[in-house]
Order: structure tokens, then C-alpha cells, then sequence
């Protein structure tokens, strides 16, 4: 077929156009919702998730492909990928916490609590982050991630999508130039899993765990927001901000840096992550399988 100014020699809309449709659309689904909901983090996360779910299967459409295909599929092996997810981030994090302590960077003082009321906290804070996270999901490691990816391959996608990641925090308190650098390493490791499995529900789990594992786990700053409170104990960096993150939390430390790149690297080269059954069945845009 012969080229135009908005498609290519496949017939398709052209990459640009495409992410341009998907944007508009998201914006435009997002600001409904937030004229309907108000204001809040809640709320704004549920206007960021429509949005980018409806601006990516519209998408998709015009492909001739299935909503399930962005990766957010209604099929019953999505349960066990968001909990092993979960249980991935919780390990990822726990690393970057154990390793500061051991170094110094962090400490805990006792506060008052009971056992019930860290298991309820704790299930609430689960339940709490899981919109954010999803909603970060569908916009960075959903369309953009796979068409970029489709068009230009994996390793310019996944470094795109993941400086477009920590840009986005870029008004976030106690934000270094270390800090925005993990972010971006976090958006490589949240793009390979995406790439190696298919899955947002893969990827929102190791999204919800690593905010989990520091904000309630180890109740210390995410990104330098104070969201949770787990009873017992309160977390504090301490000493250089490079090792103790200062006031944004394990995310601005040297330690996560070392931490996040080898799990990226893990993740993205390792035999363990595999295009699943149901996401295979969904025919996604692109995925790196073998």
C-alpha cells in the first residue's frame, strides 16, 4: 500500500498519530472522570487508569485486536500474576531496605501498636496503593511501552517510556538527580517485566510490592511521599542522602540504584519470566518471548 501523511505502507495509522489518538483520548476520558470524582490521589489515579485503558483499546481497535491485548486481561491466571508480582516487588525492596540498614543508611524507632492493627494496616495499604500503581501501569508500560516497542524495538522503548516515568514525579518532594535516576531504573525493570511476560497485572504487582515493601514494610518515604503508617516501629534514613535517600526515601539512594538495574537486568535476560498462556492468547503488540 502507498504511504500518506497518516499511514504507512502496512495500511495501519502511523506510530505518531496512533500515540496521539491514544493521548487525546485519555485526556479527554481523565478529565470527565475528575469533573465526576473531585479531587484526591484516589481519584485522580482512577481518572489516569480509565483514560489510558480507554486510549489504549481504542487503540488497539484499529488494529483489529481485543482490549485483553494491552495487557489488563479478565482471565483467571491474572490473580496468580498480580500475587507473584507482589511477592517479586516485596523482594526487590526488601534487598534495598536490608542493605541500607546494613550500611547504615537506615533505622527504626518503636511506636505503639498492635498485631491486628499492622495486619489490617497492612492489607489496607495493599488495597490503597493498587489503583496508583495500575494507573501508572496502563499509561507508561501500556500502549506507549508496546506500540514504541512494535516500532522501534524493546531497548528504545523501554528507555523512553522510563525517562517519560520519572519525569512525572519530577514535582515530587525531596526529589535528587539519584532519585529521579531510580526512577528511571524502576521504569526499566516495570518495562522488562511487562516485555518478558505480557502481563500488566505481572507488572502492577511488582509496582504495588516495591511501594508496599518501603512504604508500609519498612514504613519509610515512596518517592518522597509519607502515605502509610505501619503501628510498631517508623523508619528513618540516616547519613549521606546518597546512601540514606534523605527525604525521598530508599528511592534516592546509591543502593536502589545497584539494586533496580540488576533486577532490570535479571528480569530482562533471566529464563523465570515467560509469556503466559493468557496473555499469549490475547495476541499483544509486542512482547520479547524466548
Amino acid at each position: 500500500m502507498k504511504r500518506t501523511v497518516l499511514t504507512g505502507q502496512d495500511g495501519r495509522l502511523c506510530l505518531g498519530w496512533r500515540l496521539m489518538v491514544f493521548l487525546v483520548i485519555a485526556m479527554l476520558v481523565a478529565l470527565v472522570v475528575t469533573a465526576l470524582l473531585g479531587p484526591g490521589i484516589q481519584a485522580g489515579s482512577v481518572a489516569i487508569l480509565l483514560g489510558s485503558l480507554f486510549g489504549g483499546w481504542a487503540v488497539l481497535a484499529l488494529d483489529g485486536r481485543r482490549p485483553g491485548a494491552l495487557g489488563f486481561y479478565l482471565k483467571p491466571d491474572a490473580g496468580r500474576e498480580v500475587a507473584v508480582g507482589l511477592g517479586l516487588g516485596v523482594v526487590i525492596a526488601v534487598v534495598v531496605v536490608g542493605l541500607m540498614a546494613a550500611a547504615g543508611g537506615l533505622r527504626w524507632s518503636a511506636e505503639p501498636g498492635t498485631a491486628g492493627d499492622w495486619v489490617v494496616g497492612g492489607v489496607s495499604s495493599l488495597l490503597f496503593l493498587a489503583i496508583p500503581a495500575a494507573a501508572e501501569e496502563a499509561l507508561f508500560r501500556g500502549y506507549p511501552l508496546q506500540a514504541l516497542a512494535e516500532a522501534w524495538g524493546a531497548p528504545a522503548a523501554l528507555l523512553l517510556t522510563s525517562i517519560a516515568f520519572g519525569v512525572m514525579h519530577y514535582g515530587n518532594p525531596g526529589l535528587t538527580w539519584l532519585g529521579l535516576g531510580n526512577l528511571v531504573a524502576a521504569g526499566l525493570l516495570l518495562g522488562a517485566v511487562y516485555l518478558r511476560t505480557g502481563s500488566l497485572w505481572w507488572a502492577t504487582g511488582v509496582h504495588v510490592g516495591w511501594n508496599w515493601g518501603h512504604g508500609y514494610l519498612a514504613d519509610v518515604p515512596v518517592s518522597g511521599l509519607e502515605l502509610l503508617n505501619a503501628p510498631f516501629y517508623d523508619g528513618v534514613g540516616q547519613g549521606p542522602s546518597w546512601l540514606g535517600g534523605g527525604g525521598f526515601g530508599p528511592e534516592g539512594s546509591a543502593v536502589a540504584t545497584v539494586v533496580l538495574l540488576a533486577a532490570a537486568a535479571a528480569c530482562w535476560m533471566g529464563p523465570w519470566l515467560r509469556l503466559g498462556e493468557a496473555a499469549a492468547s490475547m495476541s499483544p503488540l509486542a512482547v520479547i518471548d524466548g
